[in-house]
């Protein structure tokens, strides 16, 4: 299996404090599904923004689809971001005075000509949409929305460009245990397709569901299954 992700001696500090990433060597597999678990402040976030480019103050040597991001400039690591990597974050961040249907189709816009077909794209949104069964929603605003529903919205925004690797920060922690694992089942579905997620969780039970476990403790990465 071909390396999706390749982290080398990734280390990560704020300010003059200890590390809060140091040393690190973590790889994701194309098609895998992985957790990364462990404290609140360790670091599993920042983890997830400098491998999505969008933190870009490390040492250390982090390639994302065969790419070095240390040496790629800002228009290329705009379009790693937008056509090779979705993002899943904690907080669903909508616009709101945009419609469900058009926060979902927002990083459409920037999609190179080449690879933009409205028609696909519409029904791929479609499709995703009804599968987290958000549908009825798309014509809706945000600020009428629960923050379940809102969370299956910025997941099928994450989806919509059809992204090679999916980082995932608590994907299912505003939702109830059904529609928890109707994300996960989502994640499932696309990793067949060979995409690769890595999802950060504080839910055992959630963590199980995937391939493989990582724990991030004290600067350090260990696996855990």
């Amino acid at each position: 299996m071909n390396k999706v992700v390749n982290i080398k001696h990734l280390s990560k500090s704020f300010g003059k404090n200890k590390p809060i990433l140091e040393n690190i060597d973590f790889s994701l597999e194309k098609g895998s599904m992985t957790a990364l678990i462990g404290a609140s402040g360790e670091g599993k976030t920042t983890l997830l923004n400098l491998i999505g480019s969008l933190d870009n103050s490390y040492s250390g040597q982090i390639i994302v689809s065969e790419q070095d991001l240390s040496l790629c400039n800002e228009k290329k690591l705009s379009q790693l971001r937008n056509t090779k990597v979705g993002f899943v974050l904690q907080e669903p961040i909508l616009i709101q005075r945009l419609t469900v249907e058009q926060n979902i189709l927002l990083p459409t816009v920037y999609l190179p000509a080449k690879v933009k077909s409205k028609t696909k794209i519409k029904d791929r949104m479609h499709k995703l949409a009804q599968y987290l069964d958000i549908e009825p929603l798309l014509s809706r605003k945000p600020n009428t929305l629960s923050g379940g529903q809102k969370q299956r919205v910025v997941a099928v925004r994450a989806l919509i460009n059809d992204p090679e690797i999916v980082l995932a920060d608590e994907p299912t922690g505003s939702l109830d245990e059904e529609n928890a694992k109707i994300i996960i089942e989502l994640f499932k579905k696309i990793k067949d397709e060979g995409k690769t997620i890595l999802t950060v969780t504080h839910d055992k039970e959630i963590a199980a569901l995937h391939d493989s476990t990582f724990r991030l403790s004290n600067g350090e990465i260990t696996k855990v299954n």
